[in-house]
């Protein structure tokens, strides 16, 4: 049955990565008419971007899986709708095909397919157990898809932009979603962390054979770099407009976003409440969304 496979692959994830894909290539094709008679590199850089963020997932539920039966009984490999070794080809299957399309596109293209491949299984493997490492990897393959997208369609300036922008958004919400689980989950899995209100000390643990905690940090400091992101984010959002890239129309239309960053940050700030911590990441996702909508929008005008 093909259907375990494709609950494996998280299609809605997949999916998300190729419309990033298409936005990426859509902001250089805006600019270069003649390019959009051309779109066979931009359909083929979707399709690697779904068949590797697929390849990703898959191998993510592979070493999860112990958690998994607990957590997430439903998923493929621990309710054995897959055994894990087929689990394991398939994944296999899906990153060799995928850098290999990746190759019929251009050198930049090629090299990030192996780069963000690697990246996938060394984050399932290790760094999803590190605070700040693993949001930082989580970030750079959420922004380095838009950029695949410029890479297929020959053209970085814009899509790097974008990117960036992309990525210190989701680098911060990241830190926000494991701040929530501070207030709601005490116990260590994986991905967990553990808060300790007297000293301020927040510990994320990696499931290892010893148990032991991985990395500690204070709370503040994670605090400090969510704020630190979405500052640079703001930063950054009128650089297209001063570098006369996109026009007022791109500037009014980025201002939203950046008024929602700034509510973003005092509410970061001055929050401990899990709740608020919710709302805070479903106002970065909001912002980034309509961030993305302002670059499609000052490409077309």
């Amino acid at each position: 049955m093909i259907l375990p496979y494709l609950k494996l692959m998280r299609l809605h994830n997949c999916l998300m990565t190729a419309i990033a894909i298409f936005v990426g290539g859509f902001i250089v094709i805006g600019m270069s008419p003649g390019y959009f008679f051309s779109m066979a590199p931009l359909y083929i850089a979707m399709v690697v971007g779904f068949l590797i963020t697929g390849a990703g997932n898959a191998i993510n539920d592979i070493f999860d899986i112990e958690s998994d039966k607990i957590n997430r009984p439903k998923r493929p490999i621990p309710s054995k709708q897959i055994s894990r070794k087929k689990a394991g080809a398939f994944t296999v299957a899906l990153f060799a095909v995928g850098i290999l399309l990746s190759g019929f596109l251009n050198w930049i293209c090629f090299g990030l397919a192996i780069f963000n491949s690697a990246l996938l299984i060394a984050y399932s493997a290790v760094l999803q157990n590190k605070v700040l490492l693993g949001n930082i990897s989580v970030s750079y393959l959420t922004g380095s898809a838009f950029l695949f997208g410029g890479a297929a369609a020959m053209n970085l300036k814009l899509p790097l932009i974008l990117m960036l922008l992309a990525s210190l958004a989701t680098l911060s919400r990241e830190i926000i979603k494991d701040l929530e689980d501070v207030e709601g989950d005490r116990v260590g899995f994986l991905k967990r962390i553990v808060l300790n209100v007297k000293s301020g000390i927040a510990n994320r643990f990696g499931l290892g054979d010893d148990g032991n905690v991985s990395v500690t940090y204070r709370r503040q400091t994670v605090v400090n770099t969510a704020i630190a992101s979405l500052t640079c984010a703001i930063l950054i959002s009128p650089v297209p407009f001063l570098l006369n890239t996109l026009g007022w129309f791109y500037l009014l239309m980025v201002i939203p976003t950046d008024i929602i960053f700034v509510v973003c940050i005092y509410f970061i700030a001055k929050t401990r409440n899990k709740k608020n911590y919710s709302r805070i990441s479903k106002l970065i996702k909001v912002a980034m969304f309509w961030g993305m909508i302002a670059f499609m929008v000052g490409v077309v005008l």
